[in-house]
């Protein structure tokens, strides 16, 4: 039998009002509370234990069952998200990757983000240091040239502008990955601080927090130990990805023996990742495919979500 599951995808939820990063790509935590309103009016928020018994066959879904899901393990998750959905009652899950929350490490998806908000104003200064780089590098690199990769990345999607993908994209994925780091550190160190450590140890989420919001009901999973695209590295290094992460899952209390979740960095996935995670016992998989989850239907290691901006806030 099919049930239809609207899963929502959250990442910064912050008190904009209060942030020293308002440019920062986020929902405000009084929208936050309004789309929870709106949530709970039209949906039955349910947890991912109900959701997984649903996988399994033991127990259907309500009707309109809608599941929140929060990535990336900021620590604006413990303390407004939480207090906020245990005074509504409601659950959450929530996928923190290893890196940052436990080797309190900046990761360079993050340093992209506060780069951009700090640059909001002209995010050309970003770019042109990246040119600048592809330019004096590409004999050494083997790169194409700024015009191949300025035809080829950037292109607006739903969220962003053309100018704002390209520096995503040339510095998450298109560049070498020693060469995309060593920018990203120059780049934040520019514009945003040159302490790192501190900016991690203020953007994350400890390992206490967590095992406090997983002994309150809280759900948590994977997330990958470094936020990688797990798509992109061999078979092998899925493997320790995966291993480092389920340990981790482990020691905040989640008991990953009677079946886990993965949510998968920036989205990526193959088959040699699903067959990693079966052999592991992965219960389900959390997507970016933009689309209503049809438990029954879909691969349960391939369900799809709506972004926050797909609904009222």
């Amino acid at each position: 039998m099919k049930q239809d599951l609207t899963i929502v995808m959250y990442h910064y939820v912050r008190d904009f009002a209060r942030s020293r990063f308002p440019g920062i790509r986020g929902l405000d935590l009084a929208g936050f509370r309004r789309q929870i309103d709106f949530l709970e009016q039209g949906y039955s928020i349910v947890g991912m234990p109900q959701v997984l018994a649903a996988i399994r066959g033991d127990e259907p879904l309500p009707p309109r069952a809608a599941l929140l899901t929060f990535d990336d393990g900021y620590a604006e998750h413990y303390d407004l998200v939480f207090p906020e959905l245990h005074k509504r009652g409601l659950p959450g899950c929530f996928y923190p990757p290893l890196a940052p929350v436990r080797e309190h490490r900046l990761l360079d998806v993050n340093r992209v983000h506060f780069i951009l908000a700090a640059t909001l104003d002209d995010p050309s200064r970003v770019s042109a240091v990246i040119d600048a780089r592809v330019r004096a590098e590409a004999a050494s690199h083997g790169l194409d040239s700024v015009e191949v990769y300025r035809a080829e990345w950037a292109k607006p999607n739903r969220f962003d502008d053309a100018e704002t993908i390209y520096i995503k994209r040339m510095l998450q994925t298109v560049l070498p990955e020693a060469m995309r780091h060593d920018i990203a550190r120059d780049l934040f160190a520019r514009f945003v601080t040159t302490d790192e450590a501190a900016f991690a140890a203020e953007l994350y989420i400890t390992e206490d927090q967590a095992r406090l919001m997983q002994s309150c009901g809280m759900s948590f999973g994977s997330h990958g130990a470094e936020h990688l695209w797990l798509n992109r590295i061999s078979p092998a290094e899925q493997a320790v990805e995966i291993d480092r992460s389920l340990a981790f899952l482990r020691d905040i209390g989640v008991g990953v023996d009677e079946g886990w979740v993965m949510c998968y960095p920036y989205g990526g996935w193959n088959e040699s990742l699903l067959e990693v995670l079966r052999a592991r016992g992965c219960s389900a998989g959390l997507t970016t495919e933009v689309a209503t989850a049809e438990i029954g239907l879909n691969d349960p290691l391939r369900l799809p979500r709506y972004d926050t901006n797909d609904f009222p806030q």
